[in-house]
């Protein structure tokens, strides 16, 4: 306690004297870092609003059948190289690949595939992976291909993986390997109570040609 309060007064002096610095670059501190995430929050919620208005446009020129393919491929292209780092770009990958397989430039579709394998999050990672993997077979690099579908880490796409694996084995030649990706694809079907008649007529001759031979 301080007898007097000139006493007070000087006592609180010196303590600003020893403290009072710290406590203004640590003030400083705190207000930077607020306003550092402040911005780049504001920053992130912008970019995302600009790529989702670019989607929504190049969407609305996919369903406009007078639009033409080279304003569609040029929109998504800018929309890869403007946000490459939101879920947009990967879904503008995708229809960019859409149109190059229309368009018979498999290798641009297995490109822009790629692209989106490299640039994709975990959700959309085995998506891009196996339509990779398809265009890959499209384009009879069956080694690739099969590597590809290795690489899909996550569950749930089991079933479209075993059913391609089977279509290339069989394209290879290895009727074995065919029929047991099959074999599991169509045990995977029936378990997710998938009805896939042409999967069970793919096995069956498959089954029938191994006999026969």
């Amino acid at each position: 306690m301080y007898d007097t309060e000139q006493e007070q007064i000087e006592a609180i002096k010196r303590w600003w004297a020893t403290y009072g610095n710290g406590v203004i670059g640590g003030i400083l501190v705190a207000l930077i870092a607020y306003f550092g995430w402040l911005y780049y929050s504001n920053s992130v919620q912008a970019k995302q609003e600009a790529a989702s208005g670019m989607y929504i446009t190049l969407m609305e020129l996919v369903d406009d059948t007078s639009s033409d393919a080279g304003e569609r491929l040029a929109l998504a292209q800018t929309l890869k190289s403007d946000f490459p780092d939101t879920t947009y770009a990967v879904y503008a990958a995708f229809q960019a690949a859409k149109e190059k397989v229309e368009q018979g430039d498999l290798a641009g579709a297995e490109e822009e595939l790629s692209w989106a394998v490299d640039n994709s999050d975990a959700l959309l990672s085995p998506v891009a992976r196996v339509r990779l993997a398809r265009v890959q077979f499209a384009r009879d690099n069956t080694s690739a291909a099969l590597a590809t579908l290795d690489s899909v880490e996550s569950e749930g796409y089991e079933l479209v993986i075993n059913e391609l694996r089977g279509d290339i084995h069989s394209a290879d030649g290895d009727a074995e390997a065919a029929r047991e990706a099959y074999r599991l694809a169509y045990e995977q079907a029936q378990q997710q109570g998938v009805e896939s008649p042409y999967l069970k007529m793919k096995l069956d001759d498959l089954a029938a040609t191994t006999d026969d031979a």
